[in-house]
């Protein structure tokens, strides 16, 4: 039977839907666990699902089946597969193992690397599929199994406004607590202070302190936010309990001297308006098994729908009609309560739907922001077609047909908006279509956007085609416009041969 295409063979799925899964702390070797199953059809043996999100040394993710204690004394001999999922049910790397004979807490599994699954969650998710069979014989019927774990996560944003911003003295601390929703326990405190001011301008300093006491992990983004209601984000990054590290600091991008210059910009009323947004994960789960389908004619005639496995009751709507519905929402003046202006068109649009996709957009309309109150976004620094298909991809999670232009242009701008899913799946497009005449300008892009991974990808790309690629037109204009990221890149290679 091992032979046979596995497309045509009964066989055990197991499908695990890890949500939040980008707040996961586990450093190796932790992991976090599925809900344990029973395949009652190989000798009624449990077994659960494990996933290691930081396998060998943060550069992996680790996947792996392990068979529990059961009453069955002796060995299974199983083929199994293991895969990663997409939103939309495409497997996106997939382990497979033949004749395996595996007793009491028996393994199998594999690690990949971190940046083939993680960049391409939608909405912090993750799901894996495991598919058992039989070795030699034909298991009686088709079973799926789904299964839904949930770390459990507290997100809060708010804005801290430092009054009397002018009369910072040096050294003098401005403080910030962040408390859970009842104020029974403190997350993390902020700490704004400047240094400086005899010889040099004074420096504007931020200090993040956490309380691994009752965290994790988190993850804290800070922005300046203008006059204009513009946010300035000038600082990211995650705290781990399992760091060494108790703070971190960072310094704001300018001085004192010139914030207080544009003070009109920066300082209405003599305020310094902080955009703070964070997440903190408390080393909580939960769990279940959603439903169990074993009819055999059911499951050929029904596709899974791995995008979500929400109980549903026989009156549901279809997704299809609901997303046809979204989508002729769009461009649709009637019901619409916000325009999205670009320099030459205009386009009704809906705050509500923007808010749920896009926590720029959110933050836009949840504060009296100048978006809010004129009922207009002005956004002049994307073109027309850029525009165009971000809306579609809010709107329906549909995106166009890409080329190269298209595709760099949607991800500066999934970006800026913090559409997540959307920036990885335009990162995917730009690393399949990579080559030696676009590499420098996709190089640049992923430096400006931060990207570690789309940048790390372009680099060994470079180095693979360094005989090349440096003595091309875009790589001498690199040197006059970046030297510091030729720099950076070209040191690489030496790091390599000296490893």
């Amino acid at each position: 039977m091992a032979s046979e295409d596995d497309s045509k063979r009964k066989c055990f799925t197991f499908i695990w839907q890890l949500e939040n899964a980008s707040y996961c702390w586990q450093k190796y070797p932790e992991s976090i666990h599925s809900p344990s199953f029973t395949v009652d059809e190989i000798h009624e043996t449990n077994w659960k699902l494990e996933l290691y999100p930081f396998f060998d040394k943060n550069d992996a993710i680790g996947f792996f089946l392990r068979r529990l204690a059961d009453n069955y004394a002796g060995s299974v001999q199983i083929d199994c597969e293991l895969a990663s999922l997409s939103s939309d049910g495409t497997v996106l790397h997939t382990f497979k193992r033949k004749k395996l004979e595996i007793g009491s807490a028996g393994i199998t599994g594999g690690s990949v690397a971190r940046k083939k699954v993680f960049p391409t969650i939608s909405k912090h998710s993750l799901t894996i599929r495991c598919r058992i069979w039989e070795s030699f014989v034909e298991m009686p019927k088709q079973v799926q199994c789904f299964a839904r774990t949930r770390i459990t996560v507290e997100k809060r944003s708010f804005m801290w406004s430092t009054e009397n911003f002018s009369s910072l003295k040096s050294l003098e601390k401005r403080t910030c607590e962040i408390k859970s929703h009842d104020n029974s326990k403190k997350f993390m405190s902020l700490e704004l202070f400047s240094t400086g001011g005899l010889i040099c301008d004074e420096t504007i300093r931020f200090k993040i302190i956490p309380n691994y006491q009752d965290m994790k992990m988190s993850t804290f983004q800070l922005s300046v936010v203008d006059a204009s209601k513009n946010a300035v984000k000038c600082f990211q990054d995650e705290f781990w309990a399992s760091d060494t590290y108790d703070s971190k600091d960072f310094t704001l991008f300018c001085t004192k001297s010139e914030l207080m210059e544009k003070k009109s910009v920066y300082l209405p009323n003599d305020v310094l308006s902080l955009w703070c947004e964070c997440v903190f994960a408390f080393g909580t789960v939960q769990e279940e098994i959603e439903k169990i389908d074993s009819d055999c004619i059911a499951v050929v005639k029904k596709k899974p729908d791995y995008r979500s496995f929400h109980k549903e009751d026989e009156f549901s709507v279809p997704k299809c009609i609901l997303v046809d519905d979204l989508k002729s929402m769009l461009n649709n003046s009637d019901v619409s309560d916000i325009n999205i202006r670009t320099k030459n068109q205009t386009y009704p649009a809906h705050t509500f739907i923007l808010s749920a996709r896009s926590p720029v957009f959110k933050a836009m309309f949840s504060n009296d922001m100048k978006e809010k109150i004129n009922e207009c976004v002005d956004i002049e620094d994307l073109n027309d077609d850029t525009v165009s298909r971000l809306l579609r991809y809010i709107y329906s999670a549909e995106v166009e047909e890409l080329n190269w232009v298209s595709a760099a242009n949607l991800y500066e701008a999934a970006d800026k908006y913090e559409i997540l899913s959307l920036k990885d799946l335009c990162s995917s497009y730009l690393m399949s279509n990579l080559c030696e005449n676009n590499a420098c300008e996709a190089l640049v892009l992923a430096d400006l956007h931060q990207d570690e991974d789309l940048k790390g990808f372009v680099q060994n790309f470079i180095l693979k085609h360094v005989g090349v690629i440096i003595n091309s037109e875009e790589w001498k204009q690199l040197e006059e416009t970046n030297l510091k990221l030729v720099y950076e890149t070209t040191c690489l290679k030496f790091k390599k041969h000296l490893k």
